[in-house]
């Protein structure tokens, strides 16, 4: 778990923002070959662009947070992102991104 040293006075829901910064430090850039540094996916990746909608949601109405905090739980059923590319290096991998 990250723990953030200080949190943005316009958060409206502070668990979706901890989400998110927890998954943008994860998917923080690309590698040499521009597939992320964490799931190989081409950069900006999936679980990137959708960690940067959800700290952008954190700052919003309860509705909209409540929708990306949606997006954001549905990924962690997504089994496998990288099927199908095992010759390729090894890539970290966390329990949903």
């Amino acid at each position: 778990m990250v723990i953030a040293e200080s949190m943005p006075t316009d958060i409206v829901d502070r668990l979706l923002w901890e989400d998110a910064q927890q998954m943008l430090g994860r998917h923080a850039e690309p590698d040499g070959d521009g597939s992320c540094v964490w799931c190989g996916w081409r950069w900006p990746c999936a679980p990137r662009r959708l960690a940067e909608r959800a700290d952008a949601a954190s700052r919003r109405p309860w509705r909209e947070a409540w929708t990306v905090r949606h997006d954001l739980n549905s990924i962690r059923a997504v089994p496998g992102l990288r099927a199908g590319r095992e010759d390729q290096r090894p890539v970290n991998r966390g329990s949903f991104d």
